[in-house]
């Protein structure tokens, strides 16, 4: 299937009764977790849907080609079963690239569903995006929302079902703020036998670290994830676009990624021409920043976005984009779950991010 820039394709919507298949593309850690899988399951059984885990163990025999074929073959099993209205990926990893090759964009195309994760998903996120058209969602994953102990946040569930199911209004609408929120790391090893509820700390709000106006639709995810489709048909268009960012864990999952290696991503984009052709970049609250490393975070991403020469612009001005920054998206609880594609606007003087469209028809 040729490269597709109209991102116009809306799922139908999840109603109660329909099936949710969970899908592990990358890390494979149901059989490592399986405590929080089996919670994650109850929960979105006690919202009224059926659930199905479309997993398989790979045989430790498997060539990694033979590996690859098979999580290929759960994704468009996934896709192509007409029972199946959402997919929900379990986890991210490490490993969504080794799919594109292989993947069939014609039965996707030809199946749309909700399709919902977050991380190295972004990966599949916007390579369907680019082949297929269809509108997917940057949001929740089973094992690690869904499977909160002792049950999932509410503000991710409400919002999950809020953009999800069918709808009176032809719109998303406008994007809510959580009143706490947690990056505290969860040592899931020990569950079965101390069991732990993360502890949640109040949440002070967006910050717009550049004020403006803007409209535009969607793209993004996870920073270095979206860098790994740099020069592939599969890279999204971002001409007019808002973008999405947001920062995974370090080399340690209960640690940050360094700030110098966000620094050099940021100007991975701005080599590539990304913030000539952005109208707008919204920025998730990123793991483990805190204080004033959380300001030199912020002043960082604000100054490679400022400081990339833009051709045009005159010396020492600034393009006027406007940046968002401390938004529930990413490696952060509780989550957004945001319509990727969809046209949205962005309004500091109205302290606004607004969906335009429905994220489901």
């Amino acid at each position: 299937m040729a490269p597709h820039d109209d991102l116009g394709i809306l799922p139908p919507a999840l109603k109660p009764g329909d099936t949710i298949a969970l899908l592990s593309p990358s890390s494979r850690l149901n059989d490592i977790f399986p405590l929080r899988l089996l919670r994650a399951t109850t929960a979105l059984e006690s919202l009224g849907f059926a659930v199905k885990t479309i997993y398989t163990p790979i045989s430790s025999a498997a060539s990694h080609h033979q590996q690859i074929q098979h999580r290929v073959a759960e994704l468009h099993s996934a896709f192509s079963n007409p029972q199946v209205t959402a997919i929900m990926c379990t986890i991210g990893g490490l490993s969504c690239n080794e799919l594109l090759p292989f993947i069939d964009w014609e039965l996707i195309g030809k199946n749309p569903k909700i399709f919902v994760g977050y991380s190295d998903i972004t990966l599949l996120h916007l390579a369907i995006a680019k082949m297929t058209g269809l509108r997917t969602f940057y949001g929740p994953a089973a094992i690690t929302q869904f499977g909160e102990f002792p049950k999932p946040l509410d503000f991710t569930v409400r919002h999950f079902l809020h953009v999800l199911m069918p709808r009176i209004e032809n719109k998303v609408g406008n994007m809510p703020t959580s009143s706490h929120f947690t990056d505290e790391f969860g040592d899931w090893g020990n569950e079965s036998s101390s069991p732990k509820a993360r502890t949640l700390q109040s949440n002070t709000g967006w910050k717009w670290l550049r004020k403006g106006k803007s409209e535009g639709r969607m793209t993004g995810g996870c920073l270095p994830s979206l860098l790994q489709l740099a020069g592939t048909k599969c890279w999204p268009e971002m001409e007019g676009k808002i973008l999405l960012l947001e920062n995974p864990e370090g080399e340690r999952p209960d640690g940050p990624l360094p700030m110098e290696k966000t620094r050099s991503l940021m100007g991975d984009l701005g080599n590539l021409g990304v913030f000539e052709q952005i109208v707008g970049l919204v920025i998730g609250r990123p793991t483990g920043y805190a204080g004033e490393e959380l300001r030199r975070y912020e002043k960082m991403v604000l100054d490679m976005c400022s400081g990339m020469a833009l051709e045009g612009v005159k010396k020492g001005e600034e393009r006027g984009f406007p940046v968002l920054a401390g938004v529930d998206v990413g490696h952060t609880d509780p989550l957004l779950t945001v319509p990727l594609g969809a046209l949205m606007r962005l309004d500091s003087g109205r302290n606004l991010w607004e969906i335009l469209e429905p994220g489901v028809m």
